[in-house]
């Protein structure tokens, strides 16, 4: 997920947006998406104050003539072509993702005030991923982060779903006020859903969980027993070297006695020589060191062991609303 709040900025996650087109794009030059029955009518909040202080969320493709400032907005944060960032907006449909912004002010004193993308979660059909979270730097210390967070877990809520799960990589204890807490990954679908069925996302998925289970769950029953986590079996362990040769003991030559009469001493007998073997042919390098169990995960507001695709420490967290 990207966040950028209160004057910083990070960005966790991959923005998917622009890797398809969406099916959604079928009406008005395939820049505005069809809203379905139920996805935008979203009541707005009762108007306590005046007209020019409430403050909303609409999904942008029913604002397209959002699409360049909130293009722009997040621009300021994480830096794209114009083209690129109109485009991955234009993605935003009912049937997920979902971009909103935050208004406040009537149309003629209309000020965009945030934005925050939705998709949905690989096998949690109740579950959605917010993706980045980013508002306006004008309008930072100004409680709206808080706000555009609360709009979306109203809108998520009003479209049926019953958690927000999210990345943070240095905002957990503000999100943590908010009510969410620490949890475990989850697959986002991203933009994927536009074209790829959510049947088939969820194969791929639960193929990939079942093979990390897998590993992490080796007990393997060998030989009428059962073989430690992580301990390769008999016939993967490679045979020992053969043992070396002795050493190899060579005699003295024989020494012949001097001729008679012979003025010339005889020799001193050489020494006796001990030869070492050749050197033993190049063994099998010993394998690897068997991986230790280190126990479960764990995962506190100061410490994470989970990192994103950079190699950065990122906090998993998650909601019921």
């Amino acid at each position: 997920m990207s966040v950028a709040l209160a004057g910083s900025t990070l960005e966790t996650g991959i923005d998917l947006c622009s890797t398809s087109t969406s099916r959604c794009q079928k009406q008005h030059g395939g820049n505005v998406c069809e809203t379905s029955p139920g996805d935008d009518d979203v009541e707005e909040k009762p108007d306590s104050d005046s007209e020019s202080k409430k403050v909303r969320v609409v999904p942008i493709h029913r604002r397209p003539d959002l699409l360049v400032p909130c293009a722009d907005l997040v621009n300021s944060e994480w830096q794209r072509s114009q083209a690129a960032r109109v485009h991955a907006l234009q993605k935003s449909c009912p049937d997920f993702p979902v971009c909103l912004v935050l208004l406040r002010g009537h149309r003629d004193t209309e000020r965009l005030l945030g934005h925050v993308r939705l998709s949905r979660v690989v096998g949690h059909s109740s579950s959605l991923f917010v993706e980045s979270v980013v508002v306006s730097k004008v309008e930072r210390g100004k409680g709206y982060g808080r706000t555009l967070m609360e709009e979306t877990e109203r809108y998520a809520k009003h479209r049926g779903f019953k958690r927000l799960c999210l990345t943070t990589h240095d905002k957990q204890h503000f999100y943590a006020h908010l009510g969410y807490v620490l949890s475990t990954p989850v697959q986002n679908a991203g933009a994927m859903t536009t074209f790829v069925p959510m049947e088939v996302l969820l194969r791929f998925s639960r193929t990939s969980t079942d093979t990390e289970k897998k590993q992490r769950t080796d007990g393997q029953v060998q030989g009428g027993r059962t073989s430690d986590v992580g301990t390769p079996s008999p016939a993967s362990i490679p045979p020992p070297p053969p043992p070396p040769p002795p050493l190899v003991s060579i005699p003295p030559p024989a020494i012949q006695p001097p001729a008679p009469h012979s003025s010339i001493p005889p020799l001193p007998p050489p020494p006796f020589i001990h030869l070492l073997p050749p050197n033993p042919p190049s063994a099998i390098p010993p394998p690897p060191p068997i991986p230790q169990f280190t126990g479960p995960v764990v995962q506190t507001l100061t410490e994470t062991p989970y990192r994103d695709a950079k190699g950065v420490a990122i906090f998993w967290m998650h909601k019921d609303i």
